[in-house]
């Protein structure tokens, strides 16, 4: 995927859900929007690519798994990917591939299966 690409794809995310920013969802007490454009293309890209690479390893749950929000996830592909990734490109990410969502303040929870337990 492209810069470009993953800007329209970010651009299609946000305006399905208006209130997605780098920092994630925003709420009344976090830090207000001023654009989506603060979610990196980069971090977008490697959140895409991670999580379609975990498919090929384990399909994706039927239901939400409320045990890992957002933030927890991003740290796993950070330590997994050795980038830094901001929770609101995590969400794009999940979102923009179609995972079932939930969420409280600016985190979010998703279809997703526990990962493996850290050796």
């Amino acid at each position: 995927m492209t810069h470009d690409e993953a800007l329209l794809c970010i651009n299609k995310v946000c305006a399905k859900h208006p209130t997605l920013t780098g920092f994630g969802l925003e709420n009344k007490n976090g830090p207000k929007k001023t654009s989506h454009t603060d979610i990196p293309t980069s971090e977008f890209i490697t959140c895409v690519e991670w999580l379609l690479k975990k498919e090929l390893d384990r399909p994706r749950r039927v239901t939400v798994n409320e045990k890992l929000s957002s933030y927890t996830w991003k740290h796993i592909v950070e330590r997994e990917e050795q980038q830094y990734i901001c929770n609101g490109a995590f969400i794009c990410a999940a979102l923009y591939l179609g995972y079932k969502k939930k969420s409280r303040g600016p985190n979010a929870w998703f279809n997703l299966h526990q990962p493996p337990k850290r050796k």
